[in-house]
């Protein structure tokens, strides 16, 4: 009889540790039913967020289709448009580019440019002609007897006229001077006529065919350089015949004397007259030259007929060397 207390206790022990069981079961269950209610909001805002993604997104697809479709439209409206006003509109368009090329070419620098450029400055051209105007016309000047003090005002004005030709050479190459104004400064009688004031009608005559002289023998050594660059089958004497026969009709009067501008002013025409000259001088000479001579002739005037040599300075040492500085312009840099 004494077991029924402890099986009464044991009893109720059973039912705390059942009920406590069921407590925590119970706390479980509730944990488990939150997190599944939080997931299942979690699920249901980030479907909602992707369902407006997708929204927007098709919205802005919409929007780009339509502003494409609106830019295909507008390319033909004008493309419609452009033909209305001109059906040559792509002719025109090109001869634009090509004028505009060519004045951008007229206005580009030589590769000669830079020894022009030293010349710009007042002082440096004035410098420059201080040297070598003397050098060239002094014997000139000489052979006139004139007194001291007039001897010295005409060199004065001879110095002026080249430093001024030195200034204005990039001017000419640029196409910035007028006919007259080119004339007046590179014309075959540049020289004299602005000395008209300083020499008798005789004197001035004297001084053209002294200049002439000078012509000649710088041409000379200038063409003796480039047949010696184009080839060997013009030597000796026969490169003497040669050179003579392209002197006399490069610096002849039909060629306006071998002047930097032409009759018109322009250093194209000037080149154009020179190159028919040249023509001239290959017939004469033609019945003398065998076949390999006459080849390396006709390099040497092909070489010549891509660009022209400017004569910067000349002078000589007396004892028959001649100096000169020349600066090359291609064809392609003549402005006129």
């Amino acid at each position: 009889m004494k077991f029924k207390p402890l099986l009464g206790f044991g009893v109720l022990l059973a039912s705390v540790v059942w009920l406590a069981i069921q407590n925590q079961r119970s706390q479980h269950l509730d944990l488990a039913m939150t997190d599944q209610r939080q997931l299942q909001e979690l699920y249901e805002s980030n479907a909602q967020q992707r369902l407006q993604f997708e929204s927007e997104i098709s919205d802005l697809k919409e929007q780009l289709a339509s502003a494409a479709y609106q830019l295909t439209n507008l390319s033909s409206t004008l493309q419609e448009t452009r033909l209305q006003v001109d059906p040559n509109y792509a002719a025109l368009l090109q001869q634009a580019r090509d004028e505009v090329a060519q004045q951008t070419r007229q206005r580009r620098p030589s590769t000669a440019g830079t020894a022009f450029d030293s010349f710009t400055d007042p002082e440096n051209a004035r410098a420059r002609a201080n040297e070598s105007m003397p050098r060239l016309y002094d014997s000139y000047l000489n052979a006139l007897g004139i007194p001291g003090t007039e001897r010295q005002r005409i060199m004065e004005t001879m110095v002026a006229f080249g430093a001024q030709r030195y200034q204005m050479l990039g001017e000419l190459l640029a196409g910035s001077m007028s006919r007259d104004q080119a004339i007046n400064l590179f014309g075959a009688d540049a020289l004299s006529e602005n000395l008209q004031n300083s020499l008798t009608a005789t004197q001035q005559d004297d001084l053209r065919q002294y200049n002439q002289l000078l012509q000649q023998d710088t041409l000379r050594e200038v063409y003796r350089q480039s047949l010696r660059n184009t080839g060997t089958a013009l030597d000796g004497a026969i490169q003497e015949q040669v050179i003579e026969a392209l002197i006399g009709e490069v610096l002849s009067a039909e060629n306006n004397w071998g002047a930097l501008v032409a009759e018109d002013g322009s250093m194209r025409s000037a080149h154009n007259g020179k190159l028919v000259a040249l023509d001239r001088a290959r017939d004469i000479l033609e019945p003398d030259l065998t076949t390999q001579q006459l080849d390396h002739l006709d390099r040497f005037i092909d070489a010549q007929s891509s660009g022209i040599d400017v004569i910067l300075e000349a002078s000589s040492d007396g004892s028959g060397r001649v100096s000169i500085t020349q600066a090359r312009i291609g064809v392609e840099d003549l402005s006129q």
